[in-house]
């Protein structure tokens, strides 16, 4: 009002908020709104996926104070809500994927999103309707597998990389301390220079309750089979 411009986003009412969800909720986490609906006006649907920079506070939309990264938007003509209802769970299936996740932070266009949705298509499984209860709860997995290998490049017709594509072994110990310099003692003294700027914090870190109660477990972990062995070693040898 005013031409003052809205403070909406300004402020939040935390009498409102879920205490007890924000908790579980991790430090940096953003939000995905996922709004879909219909209206009289249009004849077609109109899509948009948006991710902003930087991330927004939207009082109103999410249920706890989270800034708001992504953004997706489906309105169509009047008659097909649970159409869009289903189009709008998919999205938000989508979003809780860890690999899609990444594809959405760093995607340049529609055609990396669109990539990321049928990578997500050929590792998805389907349940064909009637085949089981919707209204019953799918039990989790006991284990659940390892999604790295979804992270690793495809190649054409299930072809392995060429060897000009395959990492050397000699890559993985390629680090500046351990090449070759010409001088005697050259690369131990690089690994003192490298090394001498962490070497105060390598004892002051160790200092916190935490590291030394590993510390004093693990010596009295260790030292009492030593111990018991060394008794039981004298006493069947008659202290020899």
């Amino acid at each position: 009002n005013g031409g003052g411009g809205s403070r909406e986003n300004s402020t939040v009412d935390f009498s409102k908020v879920d205490m007890n969800f924000m908790r579980k909720i991790p430090s940096g986490a953003e939000a995905s709104n996922v709004l879909v609906g219909e209206v009289d006006f249009l004849e077609r649907p109109i899509i948009a996926f948006v991710r902003l920079a930087p991330a927004v506070l939207l009082s109103g939309l999410t249920e706890v104070p989270v800034p708001t990264r992504f953004l997706f938007l489906l309105l169509g003509p009047a008659g097909k809500a649970p159409q869009y209802h289903e189009i709008g769970r998919s999205i938000a299936t989508l979003m809780t994927d860890e690999i899609f996740h990444d594809v959405a932070y760093k995607a340049k266009d529609r055609n990396d999103l669109l990539s990321g949705i049928d990578e997500f298509l050929d590792q998805v499984t389907v349940l064909p309707p009637g085949e089981w209860d919707p209204s019953i709860r799918i039990e989790p997995p006991k284990s659940v597998p390892s999604q790295e290998k979804r992270k690793i490049p495809v190649f054409p017709n299930g072809s392995a990389p060429s060897s000009g594509d395959t990492p050397k072994e000699a890559d993985h110990h390629a680090g500046p301390e351990l090449q070759r310099t010409g001088r005697l003692f050259g690369g131990l003294i690089l690994d003192i220079k490298r090394k001498t700027p962490f070497f105060l914090s390598d004892f002051k870190d160790a200092l916190s309750l935490q590291c030394l109660a590993s510390i004093l477990f693990l010596y009295c972990a260790c030292m009492s089979p030593v111990i018991t062995f060394g008794g039981l070693l004298g006493e069947a040898t008659e202290g020899r």
